[in-house]
């Protein structure tokens, strides 16, 4: 997707923009797309709707701004977290976890809200082909094998994120739980 926000010049307009992304990030992660309102984040956030409508072009704009500003939070955890060279399952494991586990509150209503959003769901498919061809090549084994092992683990990290960790286990599967028996899964297709 293309770069939604034409970018406030004046710092008092940058602090009043930045006010307003915070809201609306909120505002999205609390109750998705539906939730989001010019309205609601002009009052929140204290600024005028024509300050907000000089940034975006209305609840779309705004989306799209909440939607980079979250795929930029998300690519910065995998940059971190994720390695640069071929290394253990258990380490590719951990580390796509843990971004899917940092971002779940914005990745949920994205997720959701692709359903209905054409390019959204284009935008997300392209990023998503693109981090499963990344994973797959950090794991050991066979390239189908790897493949399959990475569509595996963004599979159950996706479903995980929607669901939650109470709809395998009412008791709710604990995150070392849910490594554990992605990296046993894992191990196992990357041996066949």
């Amino acid at each position: 997707m293309r770069d939604p926000v034409r970018p406030p010049l004046q710092e008092r307009s940058r602090a009043g923009w930045e006010r307003a992304l915070d809201t609306a990030s909120a505002l999205f992660e609390q109750g998705g797309y539906e939730a989001l309102s010019v309205t609601e984040v002009c009052r929140r956030a204290g600024i005028s709707a024509p300050s907000l409508y000089a940034r975006v072009d209305g609840k779309d704009g705004l989306f799209r701004a909440v939607y980079a500003r979250g795929m930029a939070a998300a690519a910065a955890s995998e940059a971190e977290l994720l390695p640069a060279s071929p290394t253990t399952v258990e380490e590719v494991v951990g580390a796509i976890t843990e971004v899917f586990a940092r971002h779940e509150g914005f990745l949920k209503p994205v997720i959701r809200h692709a359903a209905v959003d054409p390019i959204l769901y284009e935008a997300g498919a392209q990023y998503s082909r693109a981090l499963v061809e990344r994973l797959a090549a950090l794991l050991p084994g066979s390239r189908e094998a790897a493949a399959a092992a990475a569509r595996l683990l963004y599979a159950e990290c996706t479903f995980r994120t929607m669901y939650g960790p109470t709809f395998w286990d009412p008791a709710g599967e604990s995150g070392a739980a849910f490594r554990a028996h992605l990296t046993e899964a894992c191990r196992r297709m990357l041996r066949d």
